[in-house]
């Protein structure tokens, strides 16, 4: 009895002490290895000059990895996370670039397995692999061409593995969270990992994504990149914002995160913040400051800069930011291509131009019908018999 009266406060201290021993060990995370210092920092750098648009740069710190490294892997998938970027971001020859991105992550799967199968508990390697898998089912996804499911639920194993073995790998927060990106736009036909727990791809996204931007030891701009498109997509507009503005200091020469910010201006009916924050954007295009956007990124800056001047009342430089929107998509694939024209009417009308708005309305109802379009055009027609 008087032992179990001795025990008892030891227990409650000890009940007391582990939480936060718990909450102190996931508040610090685990330093990088030794052995692998060296080349996570190449990593990062060659990934940091990939989100600058410095993609020679990229490339020449990747073979330099590949070069002075012990383990060559790490060097074949930094340049499939720059072949991504280079497709997404870069003007020229996007499909040259994603088929070679593709055929080294082909090849880097191959050899990495065959490495896993003789050691196969080994953290550094699974995370490999694992981002390996993801990559490319992104560079798939990119394309258009089918996604490799069974290699994305391998790839999801793999990350998991590394992220619970002794020697932590947090940046396989980065793979988790791209994994449900992913599964953002294809509901029901990738695996769920939220392990029935009740939380969707979003939420999901967002936690591993934060926590990769927070303790991956090569991939923390990465994710924010990635946080930052989950957070516009999934109507988040102040945190885009903030988040698209803190990317933007820090990659001044790349243009996305400014449109990211500005769209998301423009969402939140921030008209005169979307019209400066795009207008020098614009400026910057025109004048070389910024590197050249693809051109659904310059349909997007034109289109939203457009709203914004029109919103404001700036009429004679939305005029002209709407046929920009216009130029940059010819075959009117784009619903906003549709808006764009009807915004393009109503100024017309202010302009004076009234039989050129009527001929712009009639061609809108000749065409398909995005949302109330049609009706809004047949009003606008109305008005001006």
């Amino acid at each position: 009895m008087k032992r179990c009266l001795f025990l008892l406060p030891c227990i409650l201290l000890l009940c007391c002490c582990l939480p936060q021993t718990i909450s102190a060990a996931r508040a610090d995370p685990v330093p990088a290895p030794d052995t692998l210092a060296p080349t996570l920092a190449l990593m990062r750098e060659a990934l940091h000059q990939a989100l600058q648009l410095h993609f020679t740069a990229a490339l020449e710190i990747a073979m330099r990895l590949e070069q002075s490294s012990p383990h060559p892997l790490e060097a074949q998938l930094v340049r499939g996370i720059i072949a991504y970027f280079q497709a997404r971001w870069q003007i020229h020859s996007p499909s040259t670039t994603r088929q070679a991105g593709l055929k080294g992550l082909a090849t880097l799967l191959e050899a990495g397995q065959r490495q896993l199968t003789r050691s196969p508990r080994t953290p550094r390697l699974q995370l490999v692999l694992g981002l390996a898998a993801i990559f490319q089912g992104l560079l798939q996804q990119q394309s258009g061409a089918s996604l490799d499911v069974a290699m994305l639920a391998q790839g999801r194993t793999w990350l998991q593995q590394a992220l619970t073995a002794p020697e932590t790998m947090p940046d396989a927060h980065l793979g988790l969270g791209l994994l449900y990106f992913i599964d953002l736009g294809r509901s029901g036909l990738l695996p769920r990992l939220a392990d029935g727990a009740g939380h969707d791809s979003t939420t999901e996204a967002i936690y591993h994504l934060r926590q990769a931007a927070e303790s991956g030891y090569f991939s923390g701009e990465v994710a924010r990149t990635f946080l930052v498109h989950v957070y516009a997509l999934q109507k988040r507009y102040q945190e885009a914002i903030t988040l698209g503005q803190a990317l933007q200091a820090t990659f001044p020469g790349n243009g996305y995160y400014a449109l990211v910010s500005g769209r998301s201006q423009c969402a939140q009916g921030q008209y005169a913040l979307c019209a400066t924050t795009l207008g020098k954007l614009a400026a910057d295009l025109q004048n070389a400051v910024i590197a050249p956007l693809a051109r659904d990124d310059r349909f997007d800056l034109y289109y939203f800069w457009g709203q914004g001047l029109y919103e404001t009342g700036q009429d004679a430089l939305a005029f002209e930011a709407f046929r920009q929107a216009i130029n940059q998509d010819p075959g009117n694939t784009k619903d906003a291509s549709l808006w764009a024209k009807y915004y393009l009417g109503i100024l017309y009308e202010r302009r004076g131009e009234v039989k050129t708005a009527q001929q712009l309305y009639h061609t809108l109802l000749r065409g398909r019908n995005v949302d109330d379009l049609h009706q809004q055009v047949e009003q606008r027609l109305t008005q001006l018999r």
